[in-house]
């Protein structure tokens, strides 16, 4: 904390006013390890530094920027009465199905476990009741722990975990959509932005409220809002809402959950169509130029990583503009890195995503060109 007293500043206090009033003292005395005069004047900087910060931290917690982790979930239920968003569990569905209907009908019920060859388990939340003559029907899963590493793409969920229990041997399962909404404990920075939008999203039913309302179902980080139009210019009575998670994915289940969370948030006889969104992986290549006595490789690594981060902070629908990776890149100059108009190769323009996508890139899509 730069804006406070150090201790060393209010150890130098002590020594100056000793020095300056008491003339039995040998001046040198105070700065003796284990003198009398040292120990007291450090004891007494020690515990005023303790003090101070005492008193910085918790006048850092009554503010939104100041408190973390217990504190800002204090501040914002008792001034707004939101939660932080814990941990959610990925959400899609799954197609349960047979090559012959031989074994008649039957049910694979609520509850059973299925897994992706990585390991993750999903368990049915609905179930799949096959009539005599049905081949394929669907099932909504759930993963049965939380967080974004239990999320998986389509065609991953691919086996039942207790297979001999089924009413049919030979059912298979896929899901032909990559599973959604699975995300970790939300982060500080996370929450206080969607807090900042709160007294935004007060009066309900604007387009920004209903962007707010998507934002508290967990799982969704990211909700675009836009008004149909006649096409006098007259509002359609209708708003289209895209949804995303982290990644860039929303499944239909997690619409399911959004639609359900409108009805707080839409105005009345105002339709809302959520549609769910799938990422669109770009490339990006960067020409890197390092002042001298740079450790040049952990620096790279660095920006790689900040590249990351920014692009997959865009929000659904959102476009990649160049001047945005320009000033993500200026972040690092006092690092060492030069920025000049050669520094970004590629893309050569703004990137603008189809409607219901989002923009979204990986590590090994962020490379560096010589």
């Amino acid at each position: 904390m730069p804006d406070i007293p150090t201790r060393l500043d209010y150890y130098r206090l002590g020594r100056d006013y000793i020095t300056g009033r008491n003339t039995k003292i040998d001046p040198a005395q105070v700065d003796i390890d284990g003198s009398n005069v040292n120990i007291f004047v450090g004891v007494a900087s020690v515990l005023a530094d303790k003090v101070t910060r005492q008193l910085a931290y918790r006048t850092a917690a009554l503010l939104l920027d100041g408190a973390t982790e217990e504190d800002l979930d204090r501040y914002v239920w008792d001034r707004y009465q939101l939660t932080r968003k814990g941990a959610s569990a990925a959400i899609g569905a799954v197609r349960v199905f047979r090559t012959s209907t031989a074994a008649g009908a039957g049910t694979v019920p609520s509850g059973t476990v299925v897994a992706a060859p990585n390991g993750v388990e999903y368990v049915l939340t609905t179930s799949a009741t096959f009539a005599g003559a049905d081949t394929e029907v669907t099932a909504r899963v759930r993963a049965v722990q939380a967080g974004k590493s239990t999320q998986v793409g389509k065609n991953a969920i691919t086996s039942f975990r207790n297979a001999g229990d089924l009413f049919d041997p030979t059912l298979r399962i896929n899901n032909d959509k990559p599973t959604a909404g699975g995300e970790d404990r939300e982060l500080d920075p996370v929450f206080r932005d969607r807090v900042r939008a709160f007294w935004k999203a007060a009066r309900r039913g604007t387009l920004g409220a209903i962007e707010f309302g998507a934002l508290t179902v967990a799982g969704v980080v990211s909700a675009q809002a836009s008004e149909i139009l006649n096409p006098d210019g007259n509002p359609g009575r209708l708003v289209e809402l895209y949804i995303a998670d982290s990644s860039g994915v929303a499944s239909d289940a997690l619409a399911d959950i959004v639609r359900a969370a409108l009805l707080e948030y839409r105005a009345a006889g105002i339709q809302v169509q959520v549609f769910t969104s799938l990422p669109e992986i770009v490339d990006i290549e960067l020409r890197l130029k390092f002042k001298a006595n740079v450790d040049t490789l952990a620096l790279t690594e660095i920006i790689r990583a900040g590249v990351v981060s920014f692009v997959n902070s865009l929000p659904v629908n959102g476009p990649l503009f160049i001047s945005q990776l320009y000033a993500t890149l200026q972040r690092y100059v006092e690092n060492g890195l030069i920025v000049d108009e050669t520094t970004v190769v590629a893309p050569t323009g703004d990137l603008i995503p189809s409607v219901g996508q989002t923009v979204r890139t990986t590590l090994t899509n962020v490379t560096v060109v010589p």
